[in-house]
């Protein structure tokens, strides 16, 4: 295929009208949820077709793009599980999916949508499939916890960090079937992103552990007061 999209500027106006949508896309969601405003059920598969249709799309872009293998289209990234954890959440309310849409949304989605592993810029489809589904990730996970109520409970934080482990050793063991660098595990982005600060590989493997346990006990700061003061959660998940 021949691609006349221009190269992807970080910060340029397609990314920021990326970042402004997602933004008025979540308030909107919350903002609706906390008033009651129309039925929730179809906020709700709203997002899950948004979250299901985006992925959809990026496979289609994939094929467009003559780069459609094993090794660039699994939902095997962190941003693919996010969106999987929260599609599950829409449509049974689960609380363990809802603590890991959260945590991996916004510790490693929103950085997604921030420093964009991506080539091409608009109207290249890889453009329009990369923000449908960081974008739709982060206002999803922003939705279920301050739309519908499902906040992280006690223990979430050490709870995720675990799931964070199996997730990374799955995605692993892809890559060495595959080829592929899913989690980027095996090389960084080509595109500048916190990475670089972590030194090389392996080592900045190490780092991006460190530095997911310290976004991750930011993300539980606002829930600890209401955890200490109710009683522990025994509750299914």
């Amino acid at each position: 295929m021949n691609d006349t999209a221009p190269a992807f500027q970080a910060f340029g106006p397609s990314h920021l009208a990326a970042l402004a949508l997602t933004a008025l896309l979540t308030a909107a969601l919350v903002w609706t949820a906390r008033r009651g405003t129309g039925p929730p059920a179809w906020r709700d598969l709203g997002l899950t077709a948004l979250l299901a249709g985006a992925y959809a799309y990026a496979v289609f872009a994939a094929w467009r793009g003559r780069y459609l293998t094993l090794e660039t289209v699994l939902p095997c990234h962190l941003c693919d599980a996010a969106a999987a954890c929260g599609v599950y959440t829409l449509l049974t309310k689960n609380r363990l999916t809802a603590e890991l849409t959260w945590f991996w949304g916004l510790a490693g989605t929103a950085n997604g949508l921030i420093t964009p592993a991506l080539a091409s810029d608009f109207p290249n489809p890889a453009y329009t499939a990369f923000f449908l589904i960081h974008g739709g990730v982060v206002a999803t996970a922003v939705y279920i916890v301050a739309g519908l109520r499902l906040s992280p409970r006690r223990g979430a934080l050490w709870r995720v960090f675990a799931w964070t482990q199996v997730y990374a050793l799955t995605a692993a063991l892809v890559n060495v079937i595959t080829g592929a660098n899913y989690g980027f595990l095996r090389a960084k982005p080509p595109q500048a992103s916190l990475m670089d600060k972590l030194g090389d590989w392996p080592w900045y493997i190490a780092g991006l552990q460190a530095m997911a346990l310290l976004l991750f006990c930011l993300l539980y700061l606002p829930f600890v007061r209401k955890n200490r003061l109710s009683p522990p959660d025994h509750a299914a998940p």
